[in-house]
């Protein structure tokens, strides 16, 4: 799928004149499939340095300071958190006078703002720095990178009514549904095959596009949903695997030890939309978000995360790469290479808090010598990110009468 940070076209005006200069950054490809919000604790100056892509459809709010940078204000930019608070404290502060002659009151509340503002930009203490997009499109950067950051949260969600219809993606469907609605097929099933085809919306341009499912039983495990989307007006193609059954009672870990190149590379692996991988030996980490559901091989997966890992840190490569970032991220790239044409042997992980994933035991029905599987409790964290804490299975009746 596209629902990670992708190309983008980034360019610069200088005006000799006025000395007016921006920097704007459009992105290359269509929305990602799936919207985006970075949380990040800002806590020191190199925190206020790190990159920031706002895409013209990114919001940026200050929770501390009940600050909220919208969508039209400094859109397409390309700065650091240094820079749109700069900005923003910089645009205020130009019809400061302008505030004081015609409404006194309202320039004083901004001296305050400011003043607050000010207390943020030197990080007298610790504030929250977060980034909403509804396109996918925008970015904040992540120097601990491909490790994980303890702090910046990452989350992808699916767009809501609202963002489709800010994006002008309802306005799109309705036409198109007015426009075909009687030439719209119905869902057909290929008896050889037991796929089922209906037509559904593309979740890049929201034209008709078809969708593909089918229903796999894997054995020693569970059955799940093989799901494919292909776009004919812009090209969007994305597949995805959902669980056919519900969340398992408890989390599970998967540990493959690799002992055999080859055979190891060969299995299959289903990584649910829930679960992490981890690989230790590269100091590799794709948090639950990463990749979306996947069923493939072990060598399949490996070159979707390479491919994952370039895509989801522009900062990393290029014009735009510092010598740490790059030779980090060069070494993460080599090691995937190595594991997957050189015979390297690792430890994979697959952490799965709904106990939705498998590594396909080649030695079933007998236990795998090679492979640890361990079922933990989920925390709480884990139960409101699957939503469980929001479900309600009692008296719910009685709500809706």
């Amino acid at each position: 799928g596209k629902q990670w940070y992708q190309r983008r076209v980034r360019g610069s005006f200088l005006c000799e004149h006025c000395h007016n200069s921006n920097n704007s950054v459009q992105p290359a490809s269509e929305f990602s499939d799936k919207g985006v919000s970075y949380t990040l604790t800002v806590k020191n100056d190199i925190d206020l340095n790190r990159q920031v892509i706002k895409s013209e459809f990114g919001v940026i709010r200050i929770p501390e300071l009940e600050l909220e940078i919208p969508a039209e204000s400094q859109k397409g930019s390309s700065s650091t958190v240094e820079g749109f608070l700069t900005k923003t404290r910089d645009g205020i502060k130009e019809k400061q006078s302008e505030r004081r002659a015609v409404d006194p009151a309202l320039a004083s509340q901004l001296d305050e703002f400011l003043e607050r503002l000010e207390a943020v930009i030197q990080v007298r203490s610790p504030f929250t720095f977060i980034v909403r997009d509804a396109t996918g499109n925008s970015f904040v950067e992540n120097p601990s990178a491909p490790a994980p950051d303890p702090d910046l949260k990452v989350e992808y969600f699916v767009r809501t009514k609202d963002d489709e219809d800010e994006l002008g993606i309802t306005e799109i469907r309705e036409g198109v549904a007015e426009d075909e609605e009687e030439e719209r097929g119905p869902v057909t099933q290929n008896e050889h095959t037991e796929v089922i085809t209906f037509e559904a919306l593309c979740n890049a341009c929201g034209k008709e596009a078809q969708c593909n499912m089918k229903e796999v039983a894997i054995p020693f495990f569970k059955n799940i949903l093989l799901m494919a989307n292909v776009c004919d007006h812009c090209g969007f193609r994305d597949s995805e695997v959902k669980s056919a059954g519900g969340i398992s009672e408890k989390g599970q870990k998967i540990t493959l030890t690799m002992t055999d190149s080859e055979m190891d590379l060969n299995r299959d692996i289903l990584k649910s939309e829930t679960a992490s991988i981890e690989i230790p030996a590269l100091e590799l980490v794709l948090t639950s978000g990463a990749l979306g559901g996947r069923f493939t091989t072990i060598e399949g997966l490996l070159g979707q995360m390479k491919d994952q890992l370039v895509s989801i840190n522009p900062f990393a490569f290029g014009d735009s790469s510092s010598e740490k970032g790059g030779g980090k991220f060069a070494g993460v790239i080599q090691g995937i290479d190595q594991i997957i044409e050189q015979g390297r042997l690792v430890d994979i992980i697959l952490v799965d808090p709904a106990g939705n994933s498998y590594i396909q035991n080649v030695y079933a029905p007998d236990d795998d010598p090679n492979m640890r599987v361990e079922e933990f409790e989920r925390s709480d964290e884990d139960d409101d990110e699957l939503g469980i804490k929001h479900m309600k299975t009692e008296g719910y009746e009685e709500d809706s009468s």
